[in-house]
């Protein structure tokens, strides 16, 4: 969905609480995979932005010295689309999630200025009255728990706020340096891999955490909620390979995730020649589809991709690189893929897809391995039925995906997979369930967050 960090020098030293951009730079840059089409950061009383990518760090720093984004502290927020808010233009704010309940805001006793601005403004003003005039840090912890999915930072002046739902659904972490003078917060611990002098803590589901010159890293409150209600996709994609979530490895659960759909599908498909993932992401999950695959036939064949794409990422609009794909295909006659054709020609070709949203990534894959000679495709994806855009990233709302029409429309996933494959003409599809992902994860099914009718769908 996004990606976003606060940073928070103590240093002594003017110059060195300065450094706060360099690190608000890199930590952004290291969570870019979370949001390419629009960043932005706020560095003591100016803040800067644009559509696209990240830019390099000279072009950055001059950025910030023309906006004179200086001081000790900032924020930092990197999104899979625009700013979904007008409001993000005039109040400093981060948020990685989605908010919920929000046509009553107007009649909130607090709302006062606020009653007709845009859903995040009314949270914003309602939250920063009730932490900061009333002084109530309980109260402003309940109150953003009853609104947002997911993870808030605000930033007032020189202090910065940061709460992470109690549903715990997104990842939230602390870091601080060893002489504590530099505290941050961010979407997850990858970043952990560059800032190797720092110390990080993942942030509990409920807690409401003050940045400042004169407490430091703080807890102001911890809303109580006993169920953990977390986002599969952040196990799927989102969160980078080399991070842990509640002290699991990312890329040991994707392998697992892969092992899992292997287990059910050794009996529902016996004889796949081989398995390849597509796109790139999905090759942990298919590492561990392979090996697991084995076991259970002879024949199959453990080999690198036969179709790649490694370099699509160069897009820096990576979430819609489908229609970059497509545009290419049509202008110049070739694709940002190719097939090795000599190892489907005749195979029984297992395709390893993290979702299906609108089904043209996998129409375009199943497309070139047909023209390769592969004598039956199968489709096996590592999620479950696509049917609400917050599963899978903001930038998702409003586009077509597929398995919307057959929402109440169909009793189980068996039958989903039968329309499935027919509209996206492969010979078969097998949607994960969500209680096998839940077994690849290895929570209870119940602490997932899954829409409603996805929740109850099941094979027979």
């Amino acid at each position: 969905m996004a990606g976003i960090v606060a940073i928070y020098s103590h240093a002594a030293s003017e110059a060195k609480s300065n450094n706060v951009i360099y690190y608000l730079v890199d930590s952004m840059r290291m969570l870019q995979h979370r949001g390419k089409a629009y960043w932005k950061m706020m560095v003591g009383n100016g803040s800067a932005g644009a559509e696209g990518s990240l830019p390099d760090s000279k072009t950055i720093l001059n950025i910030a010295q023309k906006e004179k984004l200086r001081g000790s502290n900032g924020i930092g927020y990197l999104s899979k689309r625009q700013p979904p808010f007008p409001s993000m233009n005039n109040v400093w704010v981060a948020f990685d999630g989605f908010f919920v309940d929000t046509e009553k805001l107007h009649l909130h006793p607090y709302i006062g200025p606020a009653k007709d601005s845009d859903s995040l403004f009314k949270i914003y003003h309602i939250f920063t009255q009730l932490l900061i005039e009333r002084q109530n840090a309980e109260r402003a912890s309940e109150f953003l728990d009853r609104h947002l999915r997911g993870n808030l930072i605000i930033k007032v002046g020189d202090e910065i706020y940061a709460y992470r739902d109690g549903t715990g659904f997104k990842p939230l972490v602390t870091a601080t340096n060893r002489d504590k003078t530099l505290n941050i917060i961010a979407s997850e611990n990858s970043l952990k891999t560059a800032l190797i002098d720092m110390e990080f803590t993942d942030v509990s589901p409920g807690q409401l955490l003050k940045m400042s010159k004169k407490g430091g890293l703080e807890v102001l409150a911890s809303t109580s909620n006993s169920r953990m209600m977390m986002d599969p996709f952040e196990f799927i994609r989102e969160s980078n390979v080399v991070a842990t979530v509640n002290g699991k490895s990312i890329y040991q659960i994707r392998k697992n995730i892969g092992r899992e759909q292997a287990n059910f599908m050794s009996t529902e498909l016996p004889d796949i020649d081989s398995a390849y993932a597509e796109p790139d992401y999905t090759r942990p999950m298919t590492l561990g589809f392979g090996l697991e695959y084995q076991k259970h036939s002879r024949t199959f064949e453990f080999a690198e991709g036969i179709i790649k794409d490694r370099y699509d990422d160069a897009d820096h609009m990576i979430d819609f690189s489908e229609q970059v794909s497509k545009n290419k295909l049509l202008t110049t006659g070739r694709s940002l893929k190719f097939v090795m054709q000599n190892l489907a020609q005749g195979k029984n070709i297992a395709t390893v897809q993290g979702t299906i949203q609108t089904g043209s990534t996998t129409r375009e894959t199943i497309y070139y391995l047909r023209k390769a000679g592969a004598k039956r495709i199968d489709v096996i994806v590592s999620y479950v039925p696509t049917v609400d855009g917050r599963q899978v990233g903001l930038y998702t709302q409003n586009r077509d995906l597929v398995a919307n029409k057959y929402v109440g429309e169909v009793p189980d996933i068996n039958k989903l997979n039968q329309n499935i494959a027919r509209e996206i003409g492969s010979d078969s599809v097998y949607y994960n369930s969500p209680a096998i992902l839940a077994k690849g994860i290895g929570v209870p099914e119940n602490n997932l967050w899954f829409p409603e009718w996805v929740r109850f769908l099941d094979y027979k």
